[in-house]
């Protein structure tokens, strides 16, 4: 489940428009889906470099953990099952690099068994950074909680 998704810095040099959100389809679900809309102004290639960095919610704040997942940013939509595989949709299915314009991620969630077992937290904060040769690209953040799926098994009951 991911939810209040923030970005804190945007460079119009490279992004004239950035819109970020997390919903829900309905309320009885727990899963939320994020919604990406962005306005490039620059070829986006593998020396876009994206650095993702988790903290663990513990004691009513948000503590660096120490999983880290750094991309270039082709890389990341092609080849992660993490994070790639949830944006790959759209436009960004062609090859790389990808040109200046519009792009529109809807109903984007993680796959659940891109997930390893055993993740070390269950509740926490993801930062994602988007640098190009040292200059700052794009920075955000979304809050994630995982939760087990439990599975209910039909037992009969024999006399």
């Amino acid at each position: 489940m991911t939810e209040r998704a923030k970005i804190t810095y945007v460079n119009s040099s490279y992004l004239s428009f950035v819109n970020i959100s997390a919903k829900r389809h309905n309320r009885r679900s727990t899963l939320y889906y994020v919604d990406l809309h962005y306005d490039q102004l620059v070829p986006f290639d593998d020396s876009i470099r994206v650095d993702f960095y988790f903290y663990e919610f513990l004691s009513n704040e948000y503590r660096r953990g120490f999983v880290e997942m750094h991309f270039g940013w082709c890389k990341l939509i092609h080849e992660d099952p993490f994070f790639g595989a949830a944006m790959n949709q759209g436009k960004l299915r062609e090859p790389c690099p990808f040109p200046p314009g519009d792009y529109h991620m809807y109903n984007m969630s993680i796959p659940s068994a891109a997930i390893p077992p055993g993740f070390p937290f269950t509740k926490g904060r993801i930062y994602a950074n988007l640098t190009q040769r040292g200059n700052f690209v794009f920075g955000g953040h979304i809050d994630m909680e995982l939760r087990e799926k439990v599975i209910k098994s039909k037992s009969k009951n024999k006399k």
